[in-house]
């Protein structure tokens, strides 16, 4: 019994509750913002990717040209799913609206990571626009 229970809170504990708070600065060029669905993945050191979600805060205008608008994120899954630290981000669009994301940080239980967007890639569903999908690593 004694082993059943040690197991049991081991299990438990290794599903806490991942807190991430992601911070996006917004390029300043013009036509740089977008209204369109964006979300983000996370990678960490084992090679597994895992969703934070859409990039968007209730009652305000978000990833607009120059902004830089903080996201918080709970997400219940086991720690080492991403390990010592957030090497790589993944971006996806959900329109034709084109974005300009400049640089985005992660922070939480795996440190801090910056990720620059440093080849200027524009984000769209029009491929005449950009990229449905933006990976970022270090």
């Amino acid at each position: 019994m004694k082993l059943l229970t040690v197991t049991l809170i081991l299990f438990v504990s290794s599903f806490c509750a991942a807190e991430y708070r992601v911070w996006v600065k917004t390029g300043n060029e013009e036509h740089a913002s977008t209204d369109d669905d964006i979300f983000m993945l996370i990678k960490g050191t084992p090679d597994i990717w895992v969703s934070l979600g859409m990039l968007d805060k209730r009652g305000r205008d978000d990833n607009e040209r120059r902004s830089l608008n903080d996201f918080d994120f709970d997400k219940d899954f086991p720690d080492w799913m991403i390990g010592r630290k957030v090497v790589c981000i993944k971006l996806y669009t959900g329109g034709d609206n084109a974005w300009l994301p400049e640089w985005i940080s992660v922070s939480g239980n795996s440190g801090y990571a910056l990720f620059r967007n440093s080849a200027n890639t524009w984000m769209s569903t029009d491929r005449t626009e950009g990229v449905r999908e933006l990976t970022l690593c270090n």
